[in-house]
């Protein structure tokens, strides 16, 4: 019985990945979540981060610090309470600092997501540890910087917030497909894998289940 479950466990995974195909090489990665969320935060410390350090060079990485964040009478609602938006700012603020740098993008929020989850609590200890100026990251919270970032990450969200209704979430090649989704959950390494084994040019091979 044991060998049919994993059989039928191999052929959903086989199904979900094979929808997920590169594009020149690449895969462009998108995950959604919000500062106060502990699955979000397994996510990114325990499946993310090491996928990224095996197969980075593939991707293109974006993370949308947003969640389930509703606007109710002109001011910002989000999942976990006031520190959950303020966290969420800082994060799109010094997102927004490190765009250009990816490795630095992963590496900010492996810290900020591994306990005590600093942004959450309060503090720039992740910006300050990236190497960003806090005298703009600071300007950034405080200003109409900070509100500009909101709106992106708003419509980047609503898609996939509508299509799943739970965080976190994985978009591939801007795909919103609840299958993909779930299976990244449990096997981003795999999902990510056999789609780059199946481009000869990537040179990937040998994936894991």
């Amino acid at each position: 019985m044991r060998t049919i479950y994993c059989v039928i466990f191999l052929s959903l995974l086989t199904a979900a990945a094979s929808r997920v195909q590169t594009v020149d090489g690449r895969l462009k990665v998108q995950i959604g979540g919000t500062a106060g969320c502990p699955h979000v935060a397994r996510y990114i410390t325990e499946s993310v981060a090491p996928v990224f350090a095996k197969y980075g060079r593939f991707l293109d990485f974006e993370f949308v610090s947003w969640g389930k964040t509703r606007r109710v009478e002109g001011r910002l609602e989000c999942q976990f309470g006031a520190a959950d938006c303020w966290a969420n700012r800082l994060h799109r603020c010094a997102l927004d600092f490190l765009k250009s740098n990816q490795t630095a993008t992963v590496s900010y929020l492996n810290c900020e997501f591994t306990d005590p989850r600093p942004g959450f609590t309060g503090s720039y200890h992740c910006a300050a540890r990236a190497g960003l100026r806090l005298v703009d990251v600071d300007n950034c919270m405080a200003t109409s910087k900070g509100d500009a970032l909101e709106l992106p990450a708003e419509a980047a969200a609503a898609e996939p917030i509508a299509a799943f209704n739970s965080i976190p979430y994985t978009v591939i090649n801007g795909v919103t497909s609840r299958a993909v989704t779930q299976q990244s959950s449990r096997r981003l390494e795999s999902v990510i894998c056999f789609a780059l084994a199946d481009d000869s040019s990537t040179g990937v091979v040998a994936c894991k289940i």
